[in-house]
């Protein structure tokens, strides 16, 4: 678990005890940082509000700077910290630059949570690479970039904690899902990937895979969600997973069970039971 005790103190900058107001840094010097991507909603909302209740400073990454605003205020007003760093996961630069102006004004980046992501119905009867190109922007790439801002100074520290939130979609093939499915089994083999490599080095890497959750990506979802999860639920889930700086966590049990098995099902018994499922997207 992240504990506040057990982190460096950092030099106090901009504030000499004066009657001058202390800086952001200046207020984290005991507080682990953490840098949320998808922060303006759903799960990365979700988590960035629960992490900054558990004391850490909050970078909070998305597009939308009216919601991240409204998220700085609401965790300020609370007794938090937090900082909004607008940008859009899929440009490379901008994700730099936020991770940059996080780590000035809050301090280095302790635990970086990439949940940054978007769906689409991608039916092959009607296919437009341009939805992949999109989806794997924000879900995959996005994901990269705020990986390669943080992890240099946390190998060079010694210490410190990355978080992918994927999809129990991304285990296999699902109908009308080509993008969102590939998306997601891409995240999920990039983080246990730099698990692997970075055992040893003092980093910890976390892969999470969520079934159905309330967010405003499946309040589009027209067809069935089996074992649809509260917010708050999934939240308190992927949090305990996060302190106990897991490896993976899979989540709902019985549909993350049935997931696991779908991978060794023979092809033919699993076309018959994935095709079964309707899926479509409200308008």
């Amino acid at each position: 678990m992240y504990s506040s005790r057990a982190r460096q103190p950092r030099p106090r900058e901009g504030w000499r005890g004066s009657s001058a107001p202390p800086t952001l840094r200046a207020m984290t010097i005991d507080r682990p940082v953490s840098f949320v991507t998808g922060a303006s909603s759903g799960l990365g909302m979700g988590l960035a509000l629960r992490f900054a209740a558990e004391g850490h400073a909050v970078a909070l990454a998305a597009r939308r700077v009216d919601r991240l605003d409204e998220l700085v205020e609401r965790i300020r007003a609370a007794g938090g910290t937090a900082l909004a760093c607008p940008c859009d996961v899929r440009d490379r630069d901008q994700v730099h630059a936020a991770v940059a102006r996080a780590e000035a004004e809050l301090g280095p980046v302790d635990l970086l949570i990439a949940s940054a992501g978007v769906g689409k119905t991608t039916a092959a009867q009607n296919l437009d690479a341009a939805d992949l190109e999109w989806i794997l922007g924000v879900n995959v790439l996005g994901s990269a970039y705020a990986v390669e801002a943080v992890l240099p100074g946390m190998l060079a520290r010694r210490r410190g904690h990355l978080v992918g939130i994927g999809s129990l979609a991304g285990y296999g093939g699902l109908p009308k899902t080509a993008a969102y499915s590939a998306s997601k089994g891409a995240l999920k083999n990039y983080f246990e990937s730099l698990r692997l490599d970075l055992r040893g080095t003092g980093v910890a890497v976390t892969v999470i895979t969520p079934g159905y959750v309330k967010t405003e990506l499946t309040a589009k979802n027209a067809h069935p969600m089996p074992q649809l999860m509260e917010l708050g639920d999934a939240v308190d889930v992927m949090t305990r997973a996060i302190q106990r700086r897991a490896p993976h966590c899979a989540f709902p049990r019985p549909l993350s069970t049935l997931t696991w098995l779908g991978q060794v099902f023979p092809r033919r018994l699993y076309d018959a039971v994935a095709s079964g499922v309707r899926r479509e997207k409200k308008e």
